[in-house]
């Protein structure tokens, strides 16, 4: 079966919200003193810290992380929940990016808590998407369909349409990884679409990547080899190296199965030369690492195969081994509980305003309240409802007034004696 890593590891719907594309390089970009400095308030300043940690997604992660983080310490001190649920969604984008599955999660789980007071459906629809690839990661389908679908309905209604794309995408690679792959081609061609008429030239080359590796594991692999070239080609124009890794990696499993292998070992170690350029792109190596050890296996060359397969199991325990999945599993069983007291929480409420809503009918002129049917004093209502029995007694002002009316009848009384 193909790898198809590109399709749960892209979260790319900066792109929609971003007009103008960042070419700076890392060099040239503003530290945070300098941004701090520049900004008249801390607020432009966090505003600006968010903006720029979701432009340097795809240029320089580490940096997009440090300002996502920094936006954050701004945004807590300020108390602005907005600002702050921008800050969790960067930095659970940032985190995602570096394979730190577990504080991925986490961030994007905070920023959904802050999602039910603050109204940002397009970024509550990032950290949907965040949970949901890690989720698929771990092999968790049906969880991660049901956070991809979430987002796709949200930016569907938003009209972002390149964003809603990268939902229809995941969705597709949901399909493909529980092996309907006529279904998951039907979602990335419908990407394929919306890319093209949207002129998004590195979100095309994504989607072909996608569309080769699932005609591949339907058995056309030619087919797949033309999409994946496709891809590949550009990608390079678009200097987009975690497509060019991951069309790389496709390529090479690909070649390897129509006996290709020398090939496929080449763009398997493009791949990795690619991969080892930034920690971003390390996540990547697991997949070319296990693919280059089964085709030196292939053509028995053992010592290579033994190497590559070393190199595999060491990045893969890593970045999805048992410790960093338990983290996760932890971060979900934790987010489940708060879930369901909260659920339980508000079935209480609605269950008093229930009660509430019954019995509000009370007679204007005898002050008697109907209960099944019935009209009762409201003392009888109280103990049948609520177990409380009444005495009775009288407050100061009543006893008050009653003081004074009978003050006023003893004086009365004496005038009618005169």
């Amino acid at each position: 079966m193909a790898s198809v890593f590109k399709t749960m590891s892209q979260i790319s719907i900066e792109r929609a919200t971003t007009t103008t594309p960042l070419n700076a390089q890392r060099s040239s970009v503003e530290t945070i003193e300098q941004i701090l400095a520049s900004s008249p308030t801390e607020m432009e300043a966090v505003t600006k810290l968010n903006l720029l940690a979701k432009q340097l997604l795809r240029k320089d992660v580490q940096v997009a992380l440090n300002y996502a983080q920094k936006a954050r310490e701004l945004a807590e001190k300020l108390q602005q929940k907005n600002l702050l649920a921008e800050a969790f969604v960067n930095t659970g984008n940032a985190y995602y990016n570096l394979a730190r599955y577990d504080k991925a999660l986490d961030h994007s789980y905070r920023a959904l808590k802050l999602f039910d007071e603050v109204d940002i459906p397009i970024s509550k629809a990032v950290a949907m998407q965040i949970i949901g690839c890690v989720n698929l990661h771990l092999g968790e389908h049906d969880q991660a369909y049901h956070y991809f679908t979430q987002a796709a309905e949200i930016l569907d209604r938003e009209g972002e349409q390149l964003a809603y794309s990268n939902a229809l995408m995941n969705i597709g690679s949901v399909y493909f990884h529980k092996e309907n792959y006529q279904e998951s081609l039907s979602y990335y061609f419908k990407t394929l679409s919306i890319r093209e008429a949207n002129a998004d030239r590195n979100g095309v080359s994504e989607v072909m990547a996608n569309i080769g590796a699932t005609y591949h594991s339907l058995g056309d692999s030619e087919e797949g080899i033309e999409w994946l070239k496709k891809s590949l080609d550009a990608a390079k124009a678009e200097e987009n190296l975690s497509v060019q890794i991951t069309t790389l990696i496709n390529l090479g499993e690909v070649y390897a199965v129509v006996n290709r292998d020398y090939k496929a070992i080449d763009a398997l170690l493009d791949s990795i030369a690619l991969a080892n350029n930034k920690a971003e792109y390390k996540q990547y190596l697991w997949a070319a690492y296990l693919n280059l050890a089964n085709t030196y296996k292939k053509i028995e060359k053992y010592r290579e195969a033994l190497e590559a397969y070393e190199q595999y199991v060491q990045i893969k325990e890593k970045i999805l081994g048992v410790e960093a999945e338990r983290k996760v599993k932890t971060i979900e069983l934790n987010q489940a509980i708060e879930k369901a007291k909260r659920d339980a929480e508000m079935e209480l409420a609605q269950k008093k305003i229930k009660k509430l809503e019954d019995i509000v009918t009370m007679c204007a002129w005898s002050g008697k309240i109907q209960m099944d049917g019935k009209w009762v004093k409201i003392e009888q209502f109280l103990e049948k409802q609520f177990g409380i029995r009444v005495s009775h007694g009288i407050s100061e002002e009543e006893a008050e007034k009653v003081f004074k009316q009978i003050e006023e009848e003893n004086q009365g009384q004496t005038d009618k004696a005169e």
